[in-house]
């Protein structure tokens, strides 16, 4: 298929580099080096996120300890009397 500003010896079946008319090219940095800069960041957030949930796992359980009672003190509630029993106060 022919586009308007093509010509007929500008189409070609296949893309070899012996028909390539310029090679490609990036306008910045090459992407090997875009590769390596982006690489340390990438290690960093998954050390990070890593560390990060070992944290939040350790005060989970610190919590669960508070909650469960065993660092708390024992309180000794009074037991109200059963329905059948009288109290001394009622004279």
């Amino acid at each position: 298929m022919l586009f308007p500003s093509q010509t007929v010896s500008e189409t070609n079946a296949f893309d070899t580099p012996s028909n390539r008319h310029c090679p490609p090219t990036s306008a910045g940095f090459p992407s090997d080096m875009l590769l390596s800069l982006a690489t340390v960041p990438v290690l960093l957030g998954l050390w990070g996120g890593k560390a990060l949930t070992a944290l939040m796992r350790d005060i989970g359980e610190a919590s669960e300890e508070v909650f469960r009672g065993q660092r708390l003190p024992v309180l000794n509630f009074p037991t109200a009397p059963a329905a059948g029993e009288q109290t001394s106060d009622s004279d």
